[in-house]
């Protein structure tokens, strides 16, 4: 997820139209080449008269972006944490379901609080190793706010479990996906909410 675009980017002395992204902490572009940058490794960012001007060592990319260019160097000056992309707030009710490292406990409890005992929860987080783990989700399912959801996470790159697995059971079991997230350099994460339809009054 993020901000995508098709557009022209300068890299040093090479020009290519194409197709533009910058979110999860990287900037993205495909087209006659490619560039992907990790917004750490960045040494400058600017922008003016809508081109972002981006530099990595000693490569410099400029992406016409016209009105957007602004958007997206705030957004690379300015990264979301890692709740601000998953939406927990102070004050809700969350649970975290399986195997999670410590920080993102101490991130969890330092926003909202310590986990809640009881359903509904405004949001469960939910570990998968493997698709026999999918049955959590279902679970999770019924003990979540009508208006709640929740987050799948699994390893990125294994063959066990990927993101086709956990879509298609999530709307075969009553949840329909809405934004994909990086979890972590190693996990991905799905986001999964009830349809409106099916929502209780």
């Amino acid at each position: 997820m993020g901000l995508e675009t098709v557009c022209r980017v300068r890299l040093n002395n090479e020009v290519s139209e194409g197709k533009a992204h910058c979110g999860d902490g990287e900037l993205e572009f495909r087209g006659d080449f490619k560039v992907r940058w990790k917004w750490s490794e960045l040494t400058s960012v600017s922008e003016e008269d809508g081109v972002l001007l981006a530099v990595r060592g000693g490569d410099k990319a400029e992406f016409h972006l016209g009105d957007a260019a602004a958007k997206w160097a705030h957004a690379i000056r300015n990264p979301k944490s890692r709740l601000d992309k998953l939406g927990l707030k102070p004050g809700q009710a969350y649970a975290c379901w399986g195997e999670f490292d410590d920080s993102f406990a101490s991130e969890c409890a330092e926003r909202a609080g310590s986990q809640a005992e009881e359903a509904p929860f405004d949001i469960v987080f939910v570990h998968l190793h493997t698709r026999d783990d999918l049955s959590k989700v279902s679970v999770a399912r019924d003990r979540i706010q009508s208006n709640g959801a929740v987050w799948a996470v699994w390893a990125k790159g294994r063959k066990e479990l990927n993101e086709n697995d956990v879509r298609a059971y999530a709307l075969a079991n009553g949840l329909v996906d809405v934004k994909v997230a990086s979890f972590s350099s190693m996990f991905s994460s799905l986001k999964l909410v009830i349809p409106v339809s099916k929502r209780q009054a």
